[in-house]
């Protein structure tokens, strides 16, 4: 896996490669979540933020929902926030008939008008993204590689920016 993202970060450099590029700063978004309120991304405190970009049209979202659940479980030993924006513009029914009652206990926002993924230039979903402290993109899988690669990607991003102190958090504090 480590050639995997080697070869991301030299695709990355020459033009090609995952999508959003490796590097890029993820502007701030406000985005409405399944549970009637809305999601600042500069009101994030976590110095690691993962997006999961997904779609309802694609089924794939019902087999990754019980392993985002078990990854959400880490967050605050990890220090991450877990995000999940669904980029299909709308709402699915099958969220409630898969969840029931039992809805996720992170974020599942909408992004209806391509606030956050216009920008992004998304070639596939699922595309999961791991933002550092100054909310750059320092990991992109386009599909849902398993807990495993995306928590050793937040470890490496957390590592990074316990080696750089100096590196102000968002919002400039």
């Amino acid at each position: 896996m480590a050639a995997a993202i080697l070869v991301g970060i030299v695709a990355a450099a020459e033009g090609e490669g995952p999508h959003p590029a490796l590097g890029m700063v993820v502007a701030d978004f406000t985005l409405p979540d399944m549970r009637g309120g809305t999601l600042r991304l500069a009101d994030v405190q976590e110095p690691v933020v993962v997006l999961n970009l997904f779609a309802f049209w694609c089924d794939t979202w019902i087999q990754q929902l019980p392993q985002l659940r078990e990854l959400a479980t880490r967050q605050e030993d990890l220090g991450f926030r877990l995000i999940s924006v669904s980029v299909d513009g709308r709402w699915s029914d099958q969220l409630r008939q898969v969840c029931g009652d039992d809805l996720p206990q992170f974020p599942v926002l909408l992004d209806s008008e391509r606030t956050l993924t216009g920008p992004l230039v998304l070639r596939h979903v699922p595309t999961i993204i791991v933002l550092d402290r100054q909310r750059r993109v320092r990991f992109v899988y386009e599909a849902w590689p398993g807990n495993h690669v995306v928590l050793r990607a937040i470890r490496r991003t957390a590592s990074t920016w316990l080696e750089a102190p100096s590196a102000a958090p968002p919002g400039g504090e």
